[in-house]
């Protein structure tokens, strides 16, 4: 099979044709971009971008239901005249994570705004009695949410306790207190590993104010810091999202960065 268009678009053609996605990835080759997308029912798609090549993998039986599915709704994405709407930017959401620091938020929500972008905020809607996990797969299904945008402010205060500590005499709590960071909080952290599950690494960005201890094991994620104020982070930021197949006018930038 062969496809060329975006990894957008091929992620809501599996959507539609019922499939869920569990995980989707750039993976690591010296090679042009192979994304790999794993399905709910077992199935694997690898897609070659250079080529257009679509490689799917799993199961005898399963490997061949998602194929005559993913041919079907191939063939009728085809016969679809394309929409200057559908790449419209303003048309995208960008999923936003946060912490307490409601002045960060707002500084990041005003922007993407000026930027033409609709921020999500799950807070901001009615969520329909969903989890973050099944808000996120269905607005990815819908085809609107393109990016994601964690902040990681100093909401928390803690450290990691080594296995021979001990905690109970005046001097061990001495040093406690000296090993005591910021850290943001822990449902930002938990929600922050729903998004890299949801969406490829390269569409995720962590914005973090110095100073704050950063989560273990997020290699690969991009990540921006700021001292004071979220804006610090815009110029590269927008930049990202460029790269991300975002597009701005100049008026834009410019309004988003005063």
């Amino acid at each position: 099979m062969q496809y060329s268009g975006t990894l957008e678009d091929l992620t809501n053609i599996i959507c539609k044709a019922g499939y869920q996605i569990i995980e989707s990835k750039l993976l690591k080759h010296d090679s042009p971009e192979i994304y790999q997308i794993k399905t709910s029912k077992g199935g694997t798609i690898n897609w070659f971008k250079s080529t257009g090549k679509l490689q799917v993998q799993g199961k005898e039986n399963i490997k061949q239901k998602l194929i005559e599915d993913l041919e079907k709704h191939l063939e009728e994405t085809s016969t679809i005249p394309s929409s200057k709407t559908a790449s419209n930017p303003s048309n995208k959401k960008i999923f936003i994570v946060h912490g307490h620091d409601r002045y960060a938020l707002k500084e990041l929500e005003n922007a993407l705004l000026k930027l033409g972008i609709k921020p999500y905020i799950l807070q901001n809607t009615s969520g329909n009695g969903l989890t973050i996990i099944q808000t996120l797969k269905k607005e990815i299904c819908n085809g609107s949410i393109k990016f994601g945008i964690v902040l990681l402010t100093h909401d928390d205060m803690g450290y990691a306790i080594s296995q021979d500590e001990e905690t109970t005499q005046p001097r061990a709590r001495q040093k406690v207190e000296e090993k005591i960071q910021p850290r943001a909080r822990q449902n930002v952290i938990f929600e922050m590993g729903m998004l890299a599950a949801a969406l490829p690494l390269e569409r995720i960005a962590l914005l973090q104010k110095e100073g704050i201890e950063m989560p273990s094991d997020v290699g690969g994620v991009y990540y921006l810091s700021f001292k004071e104020h979220v804006k610090e982070t815009f110029p590269k930021l927008i930049e990202r999202l460029q790269e991300a197949d975002f597009s701005f006018n100049i008026n834009e930038i410019t309004h988003a960065l005063n």
